[in-house]
């Protein structure tokens, strides 16, 4: 799910669950304003076509769930099967993943963070280009809520590895079980990996020093 900077919007609030972006592109977004009532707000970073957001919504109608998709087609797509299924806790947003990680996003406002099937640069010299590294495991922990957690998943290996080594290095948070419910709900993109043989490899985080959290299984292949 590549992602790059597109800042012109997207949405139309009284039509469908889209949002449009303010029009300060540096103002942080009111997660509570927009997402009243619910037990907490979900960001997917790079959401495709929607098909894991927009089911996972539909499973859990008391959490807000945010879409960022920079790629027009793909976000009228999510849009589309958000109307559908009348999803009034999911809105999404055009932009690109890391500007809005590191702008968009205000400390301690999200309880979960997914990234699934980032685009993973093959090229050892495009691994700089690669979303999650060093500074997005700092940008992680800032926007986590006490109790957050991120949730990650890659087809391709040298990319998982560099996803633990990086969370690895910080003290910020520790490998957590990989909820089997989450695991359940794929991507289209997984489907079609797992179809060829290709398997999922996935990982959890939750930030350090809260209660209940401990070492699990996470980062074992499907």
């Amino acid at each position: 799910m590549n992602t790059e900077t597109r800042p012109d919007g997207a949405g139309h609030p009284a039509t469908d669950p889209g949002v449009r972006l303010p029009p300060d592109i540096l103002s942080r977004l009111d997660l509570e304003a927009l997402f009243p009532g619910l037990d907490g707000v979900e960001v997917e970073l790079g959401s495709g076509d929607g098909s894991f957001l927009a089911e996972y919504a539909a499973q859990n109608p008391g959490h807000g769930f945010l879409g960022v998709e920079r790629l027009l087609g793909r976000l009228r797509k999510l849009e589309r099967k958000a109307q559908r299924r009348g999803l009034c806790n999911l809105r999404v947003l055009r932009l690109e993943a890391a500007y809005v990680l590191r702008w968009k996003l205000a400390s301690g406002t999200v309880s979960a963070l997914h990234v699934y099937f980032p685009d993973p640069w093959p090229k050892r010299r495009h691994w700089k280009r690669r979303l999650v590294n060093d500074p997005f495991v700092e940008e992680a922990a800032r926007i986590l809520r006490p109790g957050g957690r991120v949730f990650l998943r890659t087809d391709n290996e040298p990319y998982f590895e560099q996803m633990r080594e990086v969370f690895g290095r910080s003290d910020r948070f520790v490998e957590v079980e990989f909820p089997a419910r989450l695991a359940g709900v794929v991507t289209d993109f997984e489907r079609e990996f797992n179809a060829r043989g290709i398997p999922t490899r996935r990982v959890a985080y939750g930030l350090s020093g809260v209660a209940g959290l401990a070492n699990g299984t996470g980062g074992e292949p499907s």
